[in-house]
């Protein structure tokens, strides 16, 4: 059995960058992904360069902060201000040809950099509805990229999410049937499965053969950035310590859980 624990939004302020080094260096978090808009994005490429133990990927972005390329450019996906909107019912009305120009031009920004991505996932999930998570996998195979983050169905046998979020995601995995790239046999919220030792073992104990993934959002104390930005800070910091925590990790070797990252897909290509 193996696990990879990701976290999302690396790059998106300073903080966030030093909770994923210290979650990587001191916990059981083994990959990251890239916000390649992010306040510190150049940043986190230089500690992704500086610390290659850790996977890291591409955060796709489309409801949070700016574009990569210029406004006028993304019209459809912009507001007056040349940011993006966070409705997400857009989703609808956006242009889709825009939004694979921008996710283009979001991983040629961080691959430009040096970084070698190892998977695909998105900021508030967005590339899960399911006609961007087939250009997600459009994008993947254009670069090389050899995973994406897609949700199982058997994923919903550990986390409960309303019915038609089940039915987005069952479409959205079909599509990236489609497509030869890793995939982890479920995936599931560190929220959810971390909140007590009594609910990680319960998750660990459901967990079959293959490859898994949690997905986690670390933070620091007294991020002004991100505080600016988002009123989800404590919990980002109750979720590294609990990453760096002894019982969590006390757990996973009583488990037989050997831990990975979405490297392990590109060694199979190897």
């Amino acid at each position: 059995m193996k696990l990879i624990v990701n976290a999302d939004d690396f790059g998106l302020t300073q903080g966030i960058n030093a909770a994923v080094a210290r979650a990587h260096r001191q916990g059981f978090l083994t990959s990251a992904t890239l916000m390649a808009g992010g306040l510190a994005w150049r940043e986190a490429v230089a500690l992704a360069a500086e610390t290659p133990t850790l996977g890291v990927g591409v955060h796709l972005t489309l409801t949070a902060l700016g574009p990569v390329l210029p406004p006028e450019q993304v019209s459809s996906l912009v507001d007056k201000g040349g940011r993006f909107r966070r409705q997400f019912w857009r989703v609808l009305v956006w242009n889709r040809e825009q939004i694979k120009a921008e996710w283009r031009g979001q991983i040629q920004r961080l691959m430009e950099a040096g970084l070698i991505p190892t998977h695909l996932d998105s900021h508030h999930h967005i590339h899960l509805w399911p006609p961007l998570m087939t250009i997600a996998c459009e994008l993947a195979r254009e670069f090389g990229i050899p995973g994406v983050r897609a949700i199982s169905p058997s994923s919903f046998q550990l986390m409960k999410v309303p019915d038609w979020q089940r039915r987005i995601a069952a479409d959205s995995w079909q599509r990236a049937e489609k497509f030869p790239l890793g995939k982890p046999d479920t995936v599931t919220a560190f929220e959810i499965a971390g909140r007590s030792k009594e609910s990680f073992t319960a998750y660990l104990k459901q967990l079959g053969p293959g490859v898994h993934e949690l997905f986690s959002h670390p933070g620091s104390e007294n991020d002004k950035e991100l505080a600016n930005i988002s009123s989800l800070t404590e919990k980002r910091v109750r979720e590294t310590e609990l990453l760096c925590s002894d019982w969590v990790q006390e757990s996973l070797a009583a488990a037989g859980v050997a831990p990975v990252s979405y490297k392990i897909y590109q060694e199979e290509r190897v």
